[in-house]
């Protein structure tokens, strides 16, 4: 099993976070959990195709996928040998990049043809077998170099990603939407447009990412980890992991190598 993860180039990398590579010669089929980690990724599987269940049922993936946000967990098996690229982009890329409505892609995987049409067509090759993992990472930087004439930036909402981000989930919306010169409700409805979540439910999945961050450092105490992640007390901290994860902290398995940890442990 191979996790490995790359920086993008100077002129992408306010759009794109990392690209990433999971490939494991393994056929046995094994499902692995996925969790809300804020960010939405192009997937391009080149090893056995997957199924996903998103709400209960077990469906056949696409190999080009777009996903986007998400506010729950959900599964994904493999069938087979695993080969898969990932594009993790920052929050507000989908949308400078291509226009598209992000709202209407929350909690859903969708085939990348579908979403794009035309446009990714030079992404195919991606899907080869002999090509090797550097030359996966660098064709998807020329194919998103292509997209750049198209670029709208948000600079309100990147902005207010940026803050998100910084305070760790912990701010206060009215005063963000003064910030950007907008009121809470146009906020509100520019976020959804551009992320694709409100901006207060979006700060509940950073301040859940912050509990990965701080069980690095400490293992020792669940209150400890609770109250430096922004919540009140134990309970309301557990309450809030389970319903991101599933399980009850002291079940989850923060070691385990699977591609949960991989994104949100680094």
């Amino acid at each position: 099993m191979h996790y490995e993860s790359f920086a993008p180039t100077d002129s992408l990398k306010k759009l794109v976070k990392e690209y990433w590579i999971f490939e494991n010669e393994d056929p046995t089929i094994q499902a692995q959990k996925i969790i809300p980690d804020g960010f939405s990724e192009i997937i391009i599987h080149y090893g056995e195709s997957y199924r996903i269940n998103l709400s209960g049922r077990w469906e056949p993936q696409a190999s080009m996928l777009f996903s986007s946000q998400i506010s729950k967990f959900f599964f994904l098996e493999n069938t087979g040998r695993s080969g898969i690229i990932g594009i993790k982009l920052h929050p507000t890329a989908f949308y400078e990049l291509f226009q598209k409505d992000v709202a209407d892609y929350t909690d859903r995987v969708v085939a990348l043809d579908e979403t794009l049409h035309g446009k990714v067509y030079d992404l195919r090759t991606l899907k080869q077998h002999d090509i090797s993992i550097n030359q996966r990472v660098q064709l998807a930087e020329n194919w998103l170099e292509g997209q750049l004439q198209n670029l709208q930036p948000q600079s309100k909402v990147k902005h207010c990603v940026e803050s998100i981000f910084a305070s760790h989930g912990m701010i206060d919306i009215d005063q963000m939407a003064e910030d950007v010169q907008l009121s809470t409700r146009q906020l509100e409805r520019l976020f959804k447009k551009v992320i694709g979540l409100s901006p207060k439910f979006y700060c509940r999945i950073i301040r859940f990412n912050y509990i990965f961050e701080v069980m690095k450092e400490q293992k020792d105490s669940w209150i400890r980890t609770a109250l430096q992640s922004g919540f009140f007390d134990q309970s309301h901290f557990i309450k809030n992991f389970k319903e991101f994860t599933g399980e009850e902290p002291s079940n989850y398995g923060f070691d385990d190598v699977n591609l949960a940890n991989f994104f949100l442990k680094k």
